[in-house]
């Protein structure tokens, strides 16, 4: 007599098949390697317009804007039409850093396009006496130490002589995720 098991009786019943769809599509793989080739350049509405002097919202005022900026140019004309126009702007920048060194009273990046790394430039600088005695910025601003980081900054454009130049409050790494999000508010 035999003692074989015919292999249809171990294979328990799984109900009706389906064929089985990998979740690794071109789209994910590009994005994991780091290719961002397939992504198109955010195109953000007009900025809104002013709240008024009497805002129902405590601690909201007419004095200060945020203007959320995704490509380098916008942040540009953004930042430095409000320089001229004596406007407080805040501008919360998404880029990648080209460049960055730091030293012990200042680190110095230069910000590009969030889509290729062709100018325009931002220069921006991040002052010690905000990073260095708190861990996290410390620890957040080495980061950007690294080229081609993308990060979400946050600051003010200034005149230095003939040249623009950001005056960086905070900075942060960001991913494209994070972006994506910040793009759904603000459009």
């Amino acid at each position: 007599p035999s003692t074989a098991v015919s292999s249809a009786a171990t294979i328990p019943n799984r109900g009706p098949s389906s064929q089985f769809v990998s979740p690794v599509t071109d789209r994910t793989l590009t994005r994991s390697q780091g290719v961002e080739a397939e992504r198109k350049p955010i195109v953000r509405p007009r900025f809104p317009q002013q709240t008024r002097d009497r805002s129902p919202i405590i601690g909201l005022s007419s004095n200060t804007l945020l203007r959320t900026c995704f490509r380098i140019g916008e942040a540009i004309n953004t930042g430095c039409q409000a320089v001229k126009n004596g406007k407080n702007v805040v501008l919360e920048l998404y880029a990648r850093v080209l460049t960055s060194k730091r030293d012990d009273k200042k680190q110095h990046f230069v910000f590009c396009d969030l889509y290729h790394r062709k100018p325009p430039y931002i220069k921006a600088v991040y002052d010690a006496a905000i990073w260095k005695p708190v861990e996290l910025f410390n620890f957040d601003s080495g980061l950007l130490l690294q080229e081609n980081r993308m990060c979400r900054c946050i600051g003010k454009m200034r005149r230095d002589g003939k040249a623009w130049e950001l005056v960086v409050l905070n900075i942060w790494p960001t991913t494209w995720e994070d972006i994506e999000w910040v793009e759904g508010i603000v459009n």
